[in-house]
């Protein structure tokens, strides 16, 4: 008798079972649009740093043993990494694993010290050149990862609240309309859907900058990066070189190897300074990382300087190894800076898979401390993060 009317008897009404059939087909069709148009693209994930900085890769920052870092708990829980995905790793990078004082001082993971890796003169010469430029600035931090919790977040958004909140919007505003029809009610479940996307993306953006904003904190170091093959940097490059290559420090085996190095970025930690427990690896690296050689599977680092007091570098997911000299007291792993000593490790397996084992931190500095670091990842890195053509044929 009539168009029917809204009721909530026992029997639905067409308008209503309208409404619980198509808000499922709705949502579906607008979370592919909204992900299709949220995809990000290379250029836009993978915000440019400034020449002579570093973009850090924090996924997440845990409680740390150190006693000196300082870290929000509500930063340690909102940022907390995913499902552990250790028994789905593959084997490493190969290295070359007879380098003279190469050392394993850990297994599966693997980290290796390497004694005596740069001379004296060779790290001095690296500071003098990391201060000379002028140019040493606070160590910069990144949100990795970002773009996978703004895509998840959207999609949750997207299959719950939005989705719902839009066709209890829609029945509300058509119920009491005698003359609403069964597309009365879709086109105003479908402008809310539009309109409840819109602000969820807009909060979702916010509470994404908050989180990455909060990130500075954890690094209070300052650095910058040598993009010149000149003195001790080039002693550096050739040696990570042979490193990873077949051993030899001037070929072309060589010079394609470091073609996959990130230029050496040079850190300098005063009093107090630290760096709370972080990842090199990123978990969204084929998009956030595309313009600067994609994941990183090694990370290379020289003491430059004794560090008699703090600075130690610990890792938080790893047990202490006897015979290695660090932190006695900690129930951690520990590596204790040594001038011209290297410390070797994989923040992922050869295919680029996240190996979140990796977790590091840099304990407060009493002494001041200098390193020097090499990230050596899957494809080419262009300058400025990598060398120029004109520094590769130097090697």
């Amino acid at each position: 008798d009539g168009d029917p009317k809204f009721s909530f008897g026992a029997k639905p009404k067409p308008i209503m079972s309208m409404a619980m059939i198509m808000a499922p087909k709705i949502s579906i069709i607008v979370m592919a649009t909204a992900s299709l148009a949220l995809r990000p693209s290379s250029a836009f994930s993978a915000p440019q740093t400034p020449a002579g900085q570093e973009r850090y890769k924090i996924s997440h920052a845990s409680r740390t043993a150190c006693q000196r870092s300082k870290v929000s708990s509500a930063l340690q829980v909102a940022a907390a990494p995913a499902t552990d995905t250790s028994s789905l790793l593959g084997p490493r990078m190969p290295i070359n694993e007879s380098f003279p004082g190469a050392k394993r001082v850990h297994s599966n993971p693997d980290i290796f010290v390497i004694e005596n890796f740069l001379d004296d003169d060779s790290c001095q010469d690296i500071i003098d050149r990391a201060s000379a430029k002028g140019d040493m600035a606070q160590s910069p931090v990144a949100y990795a990862g970002w773009t996978s919790d703004f895509k998840d977040l959207t999609e949750l958004a997207v299959k719950g609240p939005v989705s719902w909140l839009a066709i209890l919007g829609g029945w509300i505003q058509t119920k009491d309309n005698a003359d609403a029809s069964q597309i009365d009610l879709v086109i105003k479940m479908v402008q809310l859907f539009g309109i409840l996307l819109v602000v969820a993306v807009v909060g979702i953006g916010a509470f994404t900058k908050s989180r990455a904003d909060g990130l500075q904190e954890l690094r209070t170091s300052t650095s910058t990066t040598l993009s010149t093959l000149d003195g001790g940097s080039g002693t550096f490059v050739r040696r990570a070189a042979a490193l990873f290559g077949d051993g030899v420090e001037t070929s072309k085996a060589a010079k394609r190897e470091v073609r996959l190095f990130e230029a050496p970025t040079v850190i300098r930690y005063e009093a107090d300074q630290v760096l709370a427990p972080h990842y090199d690896a990123n978990r969204s690296a084929e998009t956030e990382d595309a313009n600067r050689g994609g994941q990183t599977l090694a990370t290379l680092l020289v003491y430059l300087n004794d560090v008699d007091n703090g600075g130690i570098t610990r890792f938080g997911r790893l047990p202490a190894v006897a015979g290695v000299d660090g932190d006695i007291n900690d129930p951690k792993l520990t590596i204790k800076p040594k001038k011209g000593d290297a410390l070797l490790f994989f923040p992922a397996d050869a295919k680029g898979l996240f190996d979140e084992r990796t977790e590091h931190e840099g304990c407060a500095a009493i002494d001041e401390k200098w390193i020097a670091r090499i990230w050596r990842h899957v494809d080419r890195v262009p300058p400025p993060f990598g060398l120029s053509d004109g520094e590769l044929d130097k090697v």
